[in-house]
């Protein structure tokens, strides 16, 4: 009995945490995705920007562009004044948007440090945390996993915000963290990654993990790694 009243303190706790947590917002089914988030949650500038697209080919586009961290897309207005989400993003080197550049690397990261060498890259974003599909007499299923909002896009070519849905679901605001290396290659920020991008450097990196408690989603502590491993190169 004890456990189960334990259990349930903890739960209701939670949920009340949850509800207060302005980084979580719930999207009832009906609603549009983009319901509950202002434009300065859903985008990363407060207006669409003069920015370059850098190709692989060597070849480069200009337009007026935004980053959407409710799709993890990069908008652009076209010439007939239509939204448009660039596409065949994999043939994209980096873009250069304001003061930022962005690489794309399995969705946008924007760099926030470069020794040239070794390079420290942010994505924020607005992540699924919770799927919760109607159910009968008003109740609903719960599926946890943690999810980009991209996944509901219908098409690759247009702006989405609008799209409804036919499930709940809950968004989380997150802030991911990636190292990358001269090439511009990049990995989520933990140790199995830096391991296999600096894999020459591997041994002075395990020391420094031992001797520092690292938290991989807190900006301070993967600041003071980015200069440690900055200085080995």
């Amino acid at each position: 009995m004890k456990r189960l009243l334990l259990f349930i303190f903890i739960f209701i706790s939670y949920a009340g945490l949850l509800a207060q947590d302005s980084t979580y917002i719930t999207i009832k089914s009906g609603g549009r995705v983009d319901e509950g988030l202002t434009s300065a949650e859903i985008y990363h500038y407060p207006q669409f920007t003069k920015g370059e697209v850098f190709f692989k080919d060597g070849t480069k586009a200009s337009a007026k562009m935004n980053y959407t961290r409710l799709f993890d897309q990069m908008l652009f207005i076209d010439r007939k004044g239509d939204t448009l989400a660039l596409a065949n993003e994999t043939t994209i080197k980096f873009i250069a948007l304001d003061q930022d550049t962005f690489y794309y690397d399995e969705g946008y990261i924007r760099i926030i440090a470069d020794n040239h060498s070794v390079k420290l890259a942010e994505k924020q974003i607005w992540a699924v945390a919770d799927i919760r599909k109607p159910g009968p007499h008003n109740t609903s299923t719960s599926t946890i996993g943690v999810t980009s909002v991209r996944t509901f896009r219908q098409g690759n070519d247009v702006v989405r915000n609008h799209l409804t849905l036919d499930e709940d679901i809950v968004l989380r605001k997150e802030i991911w963290y990636y190292f990358g290396d001269e090439y511009n290659d990049f990995v989520r920020a933990g140790k199995k990654g830096l391991f296999e991008l600096f894999n020459k450097k591997q041994r002075s990196i395990e020391n420094y993990l031992k001797e520092n408690k690292v938290n991989f989603d807190k900006k301070e502590d993967i600041e003071k790694l980015f200069q440690f491993v900055s200085k080995l190169y």
